[in-house]
């Protein structure tokens, strides 16, 4: 059984890799999730997990906007920042729900642009706990040996933002040819 200071250092510990995470993704967030769970159980892992990623995204998004914001502007795209600024939850929603695109990427461009803290925050809050969640469940699954059940899980929720995705691109593509034609024939 842990010490009661082994579990403060051990919170302590792994906040503090979320935390650099959100500032620099130097750290896979699954490695972070694995050890969560590994220590605390899935349950307790996933919520400690979600809220040490939202208070890092937090943190990170204070700390570019307030004393980064005019250095960093200039290093995000335009392209981003104008997405970010017309669909602003819904461009983090969708960030937050892709694999690839690292937590510090999302965090920068959200505090260099000029969505809001609160539907920042609750586009994060969603996006992290769907993502968050199958990342819980692949780990635990890694953990417990019963991987093919969870892995159909992640199959699963891992295919719904892509397809939504794709038809929101695909819509947006269509859109923008419909202006095209527009501005040609008149």
């Amino acid at each position: 059984m842990m010490l009661e200071e082994e579990i403060y250092f051990l919170l302590l510990l792994t906040f503090s890799l979320m935390l650099i995470q959100n500032l620099f993704t130097l750290i896979p967030i699954v490695g972070i999730i694995v050890i969560n769970i590994a220590l605390f159980g899935l349950v307790c892992g996933y919520i400690w997990s979600l809220a040490t990623s939202l208070i890092g995204a937090l943190v990170a998004f204070v700390v570019f906007r307030y004393w980064f914001q005019s250095l960093l502007i200039n290093k995000v795209k335009k392209s981003y920042l104008e997405k970010l600024e017309q669909n602003g939850v819904f461009f983090v929603l969708l960030l937050r729900l892709i694999p690839f695109v690292p937590s510090s990427l999302i965090n920068i461009t959200g505090g260099v642009s000029s969505i809001r803290l609160m539907p920042f925050l609750t586009a994060t809050f969603i996006g992290n706990a769907l993502y968050l969640l199958l990342l819980s469940f692949v780990a635990n699954g890694l953990l417990s040996a019963d991987i093919e059940g969870y892995m159909l899980v992640a199959l699963l929720i891992a295919i719904l933002p892509s397809i939504y995705l794709y038809r929101y691109l695909k819509q947006k593509s269509g859109l923008a040819e419909n202006e095209k034609r527009k501005v040609r024939g008149g």
